[in-house]
């Protein structure tokens, strides 16, 4: 129940930092994809470091409860914060969350509930194999070079879901490997598979903060968390099955449900997409989609 907690909190922190984010990608000049002066526009405004800090604190509470629960049943608690952005985001542009919006994230989260009910409730073991943690580390960079090599060739719109995605994979990589760190730390001495995991946990965060503003500007809050918050829990639930000996509840039963319960979620990020203000995108903008940053 504390991790449950400390998961919720983080979501708030998570929500108040996309939003504050988004509003400071959307005040840079979005016909401007030069992403140098879009970097240094957004290190310059007060409102950006603000949402800095609130994911950094959310952040902090996150490795804690992760610390206290397992990764299947901490990780998916955080698509609350698209839940609680919404809201937020809109307060912030002066518009109304429409009905469309709403329902979209009611099935997405009602996806992901359904596969927080069927995650074990108890944390596994924490150790892993060296080998897995680095076949692990090079999966995720593989598909992460993969997602930035297909949203360097789309249009504003696809690469903001790419470049989310992205996102949520250095999330979901680093929440899955904090554990077998942590227990590597305190375990000792430091094999190859922790220290290659350890630096992975220290670099993708970075890697997915950028790609994320980017995801902002190009499409939005909608595009860019929803596809964050999804992919996310995702990557985090598979490391903590593959590599951490987590296993879902029911035997083959509650993996078809889960299976099921993912699909739903699906639906609902590309319905969320679909129905927000950031899948429109304007001539000129789609028409500088292939030579932005």
């Amino acid at each position: 129940m504390l991790a449950v907690g400390l998961a919720l909190c983080s979501a708030f922190l998570y929500a108040l930092a996309a939003a504050l984010q988004r509003l400071a990608a959307g005040r840079v000049d979005g016909r401007s994809h030069d992403g140098r002066a879009f970097f240094t526009a957004l290190v310059r405004g007060p409102v950006w470091w603000g949402g800095v800090g609130a994911m950094a604190a959310g952040a902090a509470i996150h490795v804690v409860a992760l610390g206290l629960g397992s990764v299947t049943l901490v990780q998916p608690i955080g698509v609350l914060a698209l839940v609680l952005a919404l809201p937020l985001d809109a307060r912030f542009e002066r518009r109304v969350v429409t009905r469309a919006e709403w329902a979209a994230a009611a099935v997405l989260v009602a996806g992901l509930g359904g596969l927080l009910a069927l995650a074990p409730h108890r944390p596994g073991p924490g150790a892993a194999l060296p080998g897995g943690l680095v076949v692990t580390v090079i999966a995720a960079g593989g598909v992460l070079a993969l997602l930035v090599a297909a949203g360097a060739r789309l249009r504003t719109g696809g690469r903001a879901v790419c470049r989310a995605a992205g996102a949520g994979l250095c999330a979901g990589t680093t929440s899955g490997l904090v554990r077998p760190v942590l227990h590597g730390l305190h375990r000792g001495p430091l094999d190859t598979g922790v220290l290659t995991a350890g630096v992975a946990v220290l670099v993708l965060p970075v890697v997915g903060l950028l790609l994320l503003q980017t995801a902002y500007r190009d499409g939005g809050l909608d595009a860019g968390l929803a596809t964050q918050t999804t992919i996310d829990p995702v990557v985090a639930g598979t490391i903590g099955i593959a590599v951490l000996g987590e296993r879902f509840t029911g035997g083959p039963g509650g993996a078809a449900l889960a299976a099921g319960c993912a699909v739903v979620t699906v639906a609902g990020l590309v319905w969320l997409i679909r129905s927000g203000p950031g899948s429109a995108v304007t001539p000129r903008a789609a028409a500088a989609g292939p030579r932005s940053c």
